[in-house]
Protein backbone atom coordinates (compact mmCIF):
# COMPACT_ATOMS: atom_id res chain seq x y z
CA UNK A 1 0.00 0.00 0.00
CA UNK A 2 1.51 3.01 -1.05
CA UNK A 3 -1.23 5.62 -0.46
CA UNK A 4 -2.80 6.75 3.02
CA UNK A 5 -6.11 6.77 3.83
CA UNK A 6 -6.65 10.01 3.97
CA UNK A 7 -5.36 10.57 0.36
CA UNK A 8 -7.63 7.70 -0.78
CA UNK A 9 -10.65 9.79 0.72
CA UNK A 10 -9.31 12.71 -1.05
CA UNK A 11 -9.42 11.00 -4.30
CA UNK A 12 -12.62 9.49 -4.15
CA UNK A 13 -14.41 12.58 -3.56
CA UNK A 14 -13.55 13.99 -6.42
CA UNK A 15 -14.08 11.11 -8.32
CA UNK A 16 -16.47 10.68 -10.67
CA UNK A 17 -16.39 6.77 -11.82
CA UNK A 18 -16.25 4.28 -9.27
CA UNK A 19 -14.70 1.79 -11.78
CA UNK A 20 -12.01 3.50 -12.49
CA UNK A 21 -11.62 4.55 -8.83
CA UNK A 22 -10.92 1.00 -8.08
CA UNK A 23 -9.06 -0.11 -11.46
CA UNK A 24 -6.22 2.67 -10.11
CA UNK A 25 -6.08 2.71 -6.93
CA UNK A 26 -6.71 -1.47 -6.72
CA UNK A 27 -3.11 -1.94 -4.98
CA UNK A 28 -4.15 0.20 -2.05
CA UNK A 29 -7.18 -1.20 -1.33
CA UNK A 30 -7.78 -3.66 1.16
CA UNK A 31 -9.69 -7.39 0.11
CA UNK A 32 -7.63 -9.57 2.49
CA UNK A 33 -9.79 -12.14 4.67
CA UNK A 34 -9.50 -12.23 8.16
CA UNK A 35 -7.76 -15.70 7.38
CA UNK A 36 -5.49 -14.17 5.14
CA UNK A 37 -4.60 -11.65 7.67
CA UNK A 38 -4.42 -14.23 10.64
CA UNK A 39 -1.44 -15.94 8.92
CA UNK A 40 0.93 -12.71 7.19
CA UNK A 41 0.75 -11.95 11.20
CA UNK A 42 2.12 -15.15 12.16
CA UNK A 43 4.62 -14.83 10.16
CA UNK A 44 5.36 -11.15 10.47
CA UNK A 45 5.52 -12.06 14.47
CA UNK A 46 7.13 -15.24 13.74
CA UNK A 47 4.63 -17.19 16.05
CA UNK A 48 2.93 -20.40 16.00
CA UNK A 49 -1.01 -20.99 16.49
CA UNK A 50 -0.98 -22.93 18.89
CA UNK A 51 1.09 -20.17 21.19
CA UNK A 52 -0.95 -17.24 20.23
CA UNK A 53 -4.36 -19.06 20.73
CA UNK A 54 -2.93 -20.04 24.56
CA UNK A 55 -2.46 -16.51 24.79
CA UNK A 56 -5.39 -15.36 23.81
CA UNK A 57 -7.69 -17.32 25.90
CA UNK A 58 -9.95 -18.55 23.53
CA UNK A 59 -11.86 -21.84 22.96
CA UNK A 60 -8.66 -24.16 21.01
CA UNK A 61 -10.91 -25.86 18.61
CA UNK A 62 -13.22 -22.48 17.67
CA UNK A 63 -9.42 -20.76 17.41
CA UNK A 64 -8.38 -22.79 14.89
CA UNK A 65 -11.66 -22.63 12.98
CA UNK A 66 -10.78 -18.96 13.21
CA UNK A 67 -7.39 -19.58 11.37
CA UNK A 68 -9.24 -22.07 8.87
CA UNK A 69 -11.51 -19.28 8.23
CA UNK A 70 -14.40 -21.73 8.31
CA UNK A 71 -15.82 -19.17 11.30
CA UNK A 72 -16.64 -15.04 11.87
CA UNK A 73 -15.77 -14.38 15.01
CA UNK A 74 -17.15 -11.71 17.01
CA UNK A 75 -15.02 -8.73 17.91
CA UNK A 76 -14.55 -9.81 21.41
CA UNK A 77 -12.94 -12.86 20.03
CA UNK A 78 -10.75 -10.95 17.59
CA UNK A 79 -9.67 -8.82 20.25
CA UNK A 80 -8.20 -11.86 22.19
CA UNK A 81 -6.60 -13.03 19.37
CA UNK A 82 -4.38 -9.71 19.41
CA UNK A 83 -4.01 -10.26 22.95
CA UNK A 84 -2.34 -13.35 21.72
CA UNK A 85 -0.33 -12.03 19.23
CA UNK A 86 0.58 -9.28 21.87
CA UNK A 87 0.09 -6.74 18.32
CA UNK A 88 0.30 -3.35 18.20
CA UNK A 89 -2.34 -1.06 18.18
CA UNK A 90 -1.83 -0.14 14.76
CA UNK A 91 -1.90 -4.30 13.26
CA UNK A 92 -4.68 -5.18 15.79
CA UNK A 93 -6.57 -2.62 14.12
CA UNK A 94 -5.49 -3.90 10.63
CA UNK A 95 -6.98 -7.15 11.93
CA UNK A 96 -10.23 -5.38 12.80
CA UNK A 97 -10.79 -4.38 9.40
CA UNK A 98 -9.96 -7.71 7.61
CA UNK A 99 -13.08 -8.86 10.43
CA UNK A 100 -15.10 -6.27 9.30
CA UNK A 101 -15.24 -4.32 12.14
CA UNK A 102 -14.71 -0.90 13.35
CA UNK A 103 -11.10 0.21 14.99
CA UNK A 104 -10.12 0.45 18.41
CA UNK A 105 -11.52 4.22 18.99
CA UNK A 106 -10.06 5.77 22.13
CA UNK A 107 -12.97 7.87 23.06
CA UNK A 108 -15.03 4.42 23.65
CA UNK A 109 -14.35 3.65 27.48
CA UNK A 110 -14.00 -0.19 26.93
CA UNK A 111 -11.18 0.10 24.12
CA UNK A 112 -9.51 2.76 25.70
CA UNK A 113 -8.86 -0.18 28.22
CA UNK A 114 -8.37 -2.63 25.13
CA UNK A 115 -5.35 -0.17 23.65
CA UNK A 116 -3.80 0.56 27.43
CA UNK A 117 -3.60 -3.13 27.60
CA UNK A 118 -1.92 -3.53 24.37
CA UNK A 119 0.44 -0.61 24.84
CA UNK A 120 1.46 -2.32 28.17
CA UNK A 121 2.12 -5.92 27.21
CA UNK A 122 -0.52 -6.63 29.23
CA UNK A 123 -2.34 -10.32 28.54
CA UNK A 124 -5.90 -10.95 28.14
CA UNK A 125 -6.79 -11.88 31.77
CA UNK A 126 -5.33 -8.57 33.53
CA UNK A 127 -7.16 -6.73 30.92
CA UNK A 128 -10.22 -8.04 31.69
CA UNK A 129 -9.83 -8.00 35.64
CA UNK A 130 -9.52 -4.04 34.66
CA UNK A 131 -12.32 -4.03 32.83
CA UNK A 132 -14.36 -5.63 34.86
CA UNK A 133 -13.21 -2.95 37.81
CA UNK A 134 -14.02 -0.50 35.40
CA UNK A 135 -17.73 -2.04 35.26
CA UNK A 136 -17.20 -2.71 31.43
CA UNK A 137 -17.75 -6.33 29.50
CA UNK A 138 -15.37 -8.46 29.57
CA UNK A 139 -12.70 -9.91 26.73
CA UNK A 140 -13.55 -13.49 27.86
CA UNK A 141 -17.48 -13.54 28.79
Amino acid sequence: MKKRTEELMQILEKEQDIVSYIHYNNEDLSSKTLSECLSEFLAQYDMKKADVINRSGLNQIYAYQIFAGTKNPSRDKVIALMFGFMMSVDDGNVLLRAAGMSDLYPRDKRDAVVIFGLNNALDVEEVDDLLFELGEQTIEN
